[in-house]
């Protein structure tokens, strides 16, 4: 059986879904329509904006994510330190922002796209194994797939392997990548009383504001697209000087639409580190994703613990789905060279096949499971692993935002 549709196979078996509210044995109801942004391809033409609060703790090499940062700030609005749910070390989470041309829009016009918003993934492709982009030779091509074959279980990643199968579309002309200091709303508020104070309102809609207050402004994006407000943030960067790193920019107020797509994961992943599961399912699966280089090592994941895993989780068995991931990463010579928590590999892998819709409902059973394993293996010892769920007041500010972050 081809690896696609294994893959495929290992998360339908089941007619219990994470909720137990959708038959995912029936492909019109779970098979593409529920992942919407989170695989999706990004949307040609105008500027894209690519921001991510997902910040690294350097105390111990752990990826903490923006419902753990918020969760850790303190009622300080002059403290911009965060604290991290590992190792409970103090440190400074970054915003990172990624602003790119995707040169002029197609002549049809895509107007069900909005800001903030992925486009829908294409439609499954008949073709039974994943075929190159047109003019893409076939060397080039085995690396855009991870060097794996239609029938390929091996865990093995090559150089190129989160390649994006749309190299073959238009250029992208790319500015230099921001990275800031990502603020409390408190915080914020403070520093942007004092910009008021000091410089008057008209600072507001000038470039000048993204020129030498970046950190107040994309802050003020971040939180606006997370609350789905409106604002004039955007257009000012048509008038910065970061605008003229683009093949668009302009000297006016006036340009091409700016799209934002908010990130989970991420921008800059350590590709000394395994790539997370839910990269190497959408490499077996031959999914546009963003380019990345990762190192030439061997992973432990095949695509037959992937099947598991995906199968476990798929018949509510969580915890099972746990202990694969601790045992196999057991086996491994060495520390294992993971950055993120058990729970966010699994959590991550589970909506990239099965929607985002499913967060509420795979925290629920994470929590269960990690209820039934602490009674054998022992909360200290999960803790050691990274494999406890996000504490209560964590969710609670995932909730507290419209918009969900894509991964």
């Amino acid at each position: 059986m081809r690896a696609k549709d294994r893959l495929y196979n290992a998360a339908s078996e089941s007619s219990l879904s994470v909720g137990s509210e959708i038959d995912i044995s029936d492909s019109t109801s779970l098979t593409f329509q529920l992942r919407k942004s989170w695989d999706a391809t990004p949307e040609v033409g105008g500027l894209e904006v690519l921001m991510s609060s997902c910040s690294l703790c350097r105390a111990c090499n752990s990826l903490v994510y923006d419902e753990e940062i918020m969760a850790g700030w303190s009622s300080d609005d002059s403290n911009l330190n965060s604290t991290c749910p590992y190792c409970c070390a103090s440190f400074v989470p970054l915003l990172n922002v990624e602003l790119s041309d995707q040169g002029p829009p197609p002549s049809s016009d895509r107007d069900s796209c909005s800001v903030g918003e992925g486009s829908l993934p294409p439609e499954p492709s008949a073709d039974p194994g994943p075929a190159a982009p047109p003019g893409i030779p076939g060397s080039l091509a085995r690396h855009l797939y991870n060097g794996l074959g239609s029938d390929d279980t091996g865990s093995e990643t090559s150089a190129q392997s989160e390649g994006s199968t749309g190299a073959a579309g238009p250029a992208v002309c790319s500015a230099p990548p921001v990275t800031v200091a990502y603020l409390s709303p408190l915080v914020l508020r403070k520093e942007l009383e004092s910009l008021l104070e000091n410089e008057g309102e008209a600072v507001l809609s000038q470039g000048l504001l993204l020129d030498n207050h970046s950190i107040i402004f994309w802050n003020l994006v971040w939180y606006f697209q997370r609350l789905g407000l409106p604002s004039n943030l955007l257009q000012l960067i048509h008038s910065s000087q970061l605008a003229a790193h683009l093949a668009q920019g302009s000297e006016g107020t006036e340009g091409p639409a700016v799209r934002v797509r908010l990130l989970w994961d991420t921008l800059t992943p350590d590709t000394d580190h395994w790539p997370p599961l839910y990269l190497i399912w959408r490499m077996h699966r031959g999914m546009p994703m963003r380019n990345h280089s990762w190192r030439h090592h061997n992973h432990p994941f095949t695509l037959a613990f992937l099947e598991e895993v995906l199968r476990w989780v798929g018949l509510n068995e969580v915890h099972k789905a746990v202990s694969l991931f601790l045992d196999t990463v057991a086996k491994q010579p060495g520390p294992p060279r993971i950055q993120r928590s058990l729970y966010r590999e699994l959590l991550f892998l589970t909506l990239a096949v099965m929607g985002k819709e499913h967060v509420a409902a795979f925290d629920k059973k994470y929590k269960l499971a990690y209820g039934r394993l602490s009674g054998s293996l022992g909360k200290e010892e999960l803790r050691k692993k990274r494999a406890q769920p996000p504490s209560a007041k964590a969710v609670d500010c995932r909730k507290s935002f419209l918009i969900p972050l894509e991964c």
